[in-house]
């Protein structure tokens, strides 16, 4: 134990640890996964080709585009020839991190490949109801995890210590004055507290009357503190699609979605003091986290032309079954001070958590309609119904009851809003969208929402192959507590709010093939 030699002194010995980790990590495992991670598992952005990205990609009624696979695969049934399409692009994304009024910028760029897919057709019928067959296979890029942030701000009352050693302060069996405080630690929380207690962030001490009390070399408040996070990854559908036409105005189709999550995130915390007068230089907590997921969704849709002018369109989509395995592992390291004033440095990794479970997705519903302005134009528009509260994690091994409560409590129904328009002249094709993404707490709130604003333009060559160019905008505000200390039951340390806005620029090249 600590207790014979004080982390002020830095004549420092380790306690000897039990190599047994039957129970490190579950105490974890009921923190690991809630709300924000079933947002994570579950925000979808198609990002296809240009031609859709262009019209916001509000395809749900129009068709006629490898994305409606996604989005509703009676879009298929609009083909009457075989097409291949590649798009590829680059994006850049920039994050405003504020924290207690300090403001902070971090960009990323990188290429893209949003979508590859193939559609073929065969004609069936010029005269019988069932016209037109087709088989569609795709990969869509539906989300991406690709940026970096920086905050940074002066705290005035509180340090990630503090929020340490209030947990502690819950632990009885810790003040017992023969307990093995390195031991039980390790056994009981491997990535936060115990890292801390063996690089002697925290020590444990006894008064004059032999009461055993813990206390730590960093000052309770007045310290800097930056928080940096880099990610990268994405997830992605590869899509399986089958569709049919029925006498040119019914449209049917339905898919098979196998989706894919990579995710890999480093998040590097520090702290340092903004006065001299400390018994430290500074200190840092370091997370990795790796998560690999694989799942699976069914998709139904159709359109109808009721007249020559509209075509409305209804899909279902349905949860995505996800299996997810996930590694996990901390770093910890502090530099304090000795008597004379030289430095101290020690560090400490944790081991790697590895761990599996199931998620599953909220399921939802579309409804389309798109307006045909002869031979010149057209505008379209979907809403999308989803309920994020319905999302929810499962195991075999481990109970996640009290995870899914939190989600259905704080997760709300929500609305997503997507409008295109595209316009003919001869060759050229201009077009324009805008999306909406309702905040996943509810529909109304703006904490969470998603934004997007998108142009383009097509151009169609004399050997059956089209061009097509876009630009997208997308714009969000989300943010998160680094970490939490309870003063009278309420949480005084400041979130740091993020806003967040992505570019993207898309090239597709679209084939036909007959």
């Amino acid at each position: 134990m600590h207790d014979e030699d004080s982390p002020f002194s830095l004549n420092m010995k380790h306690s000897s640890h039990l190599i047994a980790l039957i129970i490190l990590c579950f105490p974890l495992l009921l923190q690991a996964q809630g709300v924000d991670d079933a947002i994570f598992n579950s925000q979808t952005y198609y990002e296809g080709t240009a031609r859709s990205m262009a019209m916001g990609n509000a395809t749900g009624a129009l068709g006629g585009d490898i994305t409606a696979a996604c989005i509703n695969p009676a879009g298929l049934g609009l083909y009457r020839s075989s097409e291949f399409t590649f798009s590829t692009g680059l994006q850049h994304t920039l994050i405003n991190s504020n924290y207690y009024d300090n403001s902070r910028n971090a960009g990323k760029m990188r290429m893209s490949i949003p979508n590859v897919g193939l559609v073929m057709t065969g004609n069936v019928s010029n005269y019988k109801p069932l016209r037109y067959i087709q088989f569609g296979f795709g990969l869509t890029r539906t989300n991406d995890f690709n940026y970096r942030t920086k905050a940074k701000g002066l705290n005035p009352n509180s340090s990630m210590v503090d929020a340490y050693l209030q947990t502690i302060q819950g632990i009885d069996e810790l003040f017992n004055p023969n307990a093995n405080v390195g031991d039980y630690l390790y056994n009981h929380y491997a990535y936060d507290l115990s890292p801390a207690w063996e690089t002697y962030l925290i020590d444990r001490f006894t008064d004059s009357v032999g009461n055993c009390f813990f206390d730590s070399p960093v000052p309770q408040g007045d310290v800097w503190q930056s928080d940096i996070v880099t990610s990268k990854g994405r997830s992605e559908e590869w899509t399986l699609a089958l569709s049919a036409n029925y006498y040119d105005k019914l449209f049917i189709g339905t898919s098979i979605g196998l989706t894919h999550i990579k995710r890999i995130s480093t998040r590097t915390y520090q702290e340092t003091p903004a006065g001299s007068n400390t018994n430290f230089y500074e200190w840092g907590h370091q997370e990795e986290l790796g998560d690999t997921a694989w799942g699976a969704n069914f998709k139904c849709g159709l359109i109808y032309f009721p007249a020559s002018w509209l075509r409305i369109g209804a899909a279902w989509h349905s949860r995505t079954l996800y299996a997810i395995g996930e590694n996990w592992a901390t770093e910890t390291s502090t530099t304090l001070k000795n008597n004379n004033g030289s430095e101290n440095y020690h560090k400490y990794l944790s081991p790697t958590l590895y761990q599996s479970y199931e998620f599953h997705t909220p399921h939802s519903f579309i409804g389309s309609a798109a307006f045909i302005i002869g031979q010149q134009g057209m505008i379209s528009a979907d809403v999308e119904y989803m309920n994020y509260g319905n999302s929810k994690f499962n195991s075999y091994e481990y109970s996640f009851s009290d995870a899914n409560q939190d989600i259905q409590n704080t997760l709300k129904p929500t609305y997503n809003f997507r409008l295109g328009t595209e316009w003919r002249m001869r060759q050229y094709f201009l077009r324009g969208g805008a999306a909406y993404y309702g905040s996943p707490y509810g529909f109304g709130e703006d904490y969470g929402s998603v934004k997007k604003i998108a142009f383009g333009i097509g151009y169609a060559t004399q050997e059956d192959s089209y061009w097509d160019f876009a630009y997208e905008l997308t714009e969000s505000t989300t943010g998160y507590t680094p970490y939490r200390f309870y003063v009278d039951g309420q949480n005084v340390v400041n979130d740091i709010v993020q806003h967040r806005w992505r570019s993207k620029f898309i090239i597709t090249l679209k084939v036909k093939i007959e």
